[in-house]
């Protein structure tokens, strides 16, 4: 039997709680948690930000359903390439990132989130005492958590990571263009979104999504401490225990959970 991989959706899932990595590949609970994810990422029109997001890098090859190996002996064998939904694995700890740049050594991870943010958002990621704000952690744990799978995966790269997110101050170049992108479902139920017709340049003018660099904040986040004083690398840590191990699971609620 293939042993489970701890992978960015249940990193997510460990982030809001801890305890539901307990239950996550269990089938009366993991057709509940997959409907509550999908309905949220509807509502705040995720599949069809990062369609979008994609369109700006023409030049990008979809890794969809290929294993971590092909990820790899693409890596290895372009000196610059662009990746769409790229596997990366580190022992027990798998990814799908988003979007995965490389140029000679440098690896650059892009994480698309249906968040939008102006210019003074910015400076409210972190708050006046230099902590991260509660409504950011998530976001930003999401990151550090792909970055730190990739500098495991890949120690001889450099790697840098960003948010891209939709621009508050950006206007739109044309009319319809949210029109061009349709939502479908699959018969297994997959969902996806099709472009209808191919963008013009004039839609492309103007970025309506805006790359922020975390590295500061990923940094940052592994350090932090919560209310019971544990950090989040040693929190981190103890989920990850717990889901390896599978042994009997004692309920922590930690200052970093969302719930």
């Amino acid at each position: 039997m293939t042993a489970s991989k701890l992978t960015k959706s249940k990193f997510r899932l460990a982030f809001e709680c801890p305890t539901k990595l307990y239950y996550v590949d269990k089938p009366q609970y993991t057709n509940q948690l997959m409907e509550n994810s999908f309905l949220k990422a509807l509502a705040e029109g995720g599949y069809q930000v990062e369609a979008l997001a994609r369109c700006y890098f023409p030049d990008g090859i979809f890794m969809t359903g290929k294993p971590s190996t092909e990820s790899t002996k693409q890596l290895q064998e372009n000196e610059s390439i662009t990746l769409f939904e790229a596997e990366i694995q580190y022992q027990g700890y798998l990814v799908r990132t988003d979007i995965l740049i490389k140029h000679q050594n440098h690896l650059k991870l892009i994480e698309i989130k249906a968040k939008s943010i102006s210019n003074e958002e910015i400076k409210k990621i972190e708050k006046r005492d230099g902590t991260i704000n509660a409504e950011w952690k998530p976001y930003i744990a999401d990151v550090a958590f792909q970055k730190w799978v990739l500098e495991h995966a890949y120690p001889n790269y450099r790697i840098s990571s960003y948010l891209m997110l939709v621009d508050k101050d950006s206007i739109c170049p044309t009319d319809g263009l949210n029109r061009k992108f349709l939502l479908t479902k699959s018969q297994s139920g997959k969902f996806s979104v099709k472009i209808l017709e191919p963008l013009t340049p004039d839609d492309l003018s103007v970025h309506l999504l805006r790359e922020i660099s975390a590295d500061h904040l990923t940094d940052k986040i592994w350090t932090e401490l919560d209310v019971t004083g544990l950090s989040f690398t040693e929190i981190f840590h103890e989920f990850s225990q717990q889901y390896f191990v599978r042994g009997e699971l004692k309920y922590v609620h930690h200052g970093f959970c969302s719930i």
